[in-house]
């Protein structure tokens, strides 16, 4: 009877890990390999089911209750895996806007990671956000903090709060504000460079500022992009900081 209980709460463990295995960023890539998720949340529900305390009443049995169980174990994980998702969202939006001002809106590229169209400077962003996240380590911190959750909420123990609605929305609210800063130096710089232009436009009438805008614009974003790498690092420092902060109350919101 007790290995079975032992295999049913490793079966909730795996289920908790897999939902963060399927939507948190670079884990649940889909240039990770399926097989390589499966193992990783096989041997980390491996190593986590030991620790976890003696549960005061027993696992239930039936199919219907235990699938019950089981899905609020899977949204669990899921959320933790949303919430990080928001701040990569927020690289997509301040891409988008630089593209429409740079003048690369017109063309988009598939991003094999999120399965989705971006904008090129959207998506040179987000590879330098995932070389930075992997290098920081913050995949690590995301497994480390699903581990964490079982103290606080325990196997079938998900309870979602209206407090943590009211924060999960104002999450996204700062996904824009995010994205604004993010693209706030291109934005600047356009400004500048379309007001140029268009007091050239009034000095010189013979310049065809249609043909030779574009150029321009785009020389001026790709310049102003590889100038503020930099900040754009201690800027995603910051959002990765926030990010696992909302992490942390979205756990101790759900328990």
């Amino acid at each position: 009877m007790a290995e079975v209980e032992i295999f049913k709460l490793f079966a909730l463990v795996m289920v908790r890990f897999s939902g963060l295995m399927v939507s948190a960023p670079v884990l649940g890539s889909g240039n990770f390999p399926a097989i390589a998720k499966i193992g990783l949340t096989a041997l980390t529900a491996l190593l986590i089911t030991p620790t976890i305390p003696v549960l005061a009443a027993p696992l239930p049995s039936g199919p219907l209750a235990f699938g019950v169980m089981a899905l609020g174990e899977m949204l669990i994980g899921l959320m933790i895996g949303f919430v990080m998702s928001i701040f990569f969202a927020a690289i997509q939006v301040g891409g988008q806007i630089m593209d429409m001002q740079s003048g690369f809106g017109m063309m988009n590229v598939f991003n094999p990671a999120l399965e989705t169209q971006f904008p090129i400077f959207g998506f040179f962003l987000f590879i330098i956000a995932v070389l930075y996240f992997l290098v920081l380590g913050f995949h690590h911190t995301a497994i480390r903090a699903l581990a964490h959750t079982y103290e606080v909420i325990q196997v079938g123990g998900l309870a979602v709060h209206p407090e943590l609605l009211y924060e999960v929305s104002r999450w996204g609210r700062d996904m824009f504000i995010d994205g604004l800063i993010i693209s706030a130096p291109i934005s600047a710089s356009m400004l500048l460079a379309y007001i140029t232009m268009g007091l050239l436009g009034r000095v010189v009438p013979q310049i065809h500022l249609f043909v030779v805008g574009f150029p321009i614009t785009i020389a001026t974003g790709l310049f102003v992009t590889a100038f503020i790498i930099g900040i754009y690092l201690n800027v995603l420092d910051g959002m990765f900081e926030r990010m696992m902060g909302n992490v942390d109350t979205l756990i101790r919101g759900m328990g």
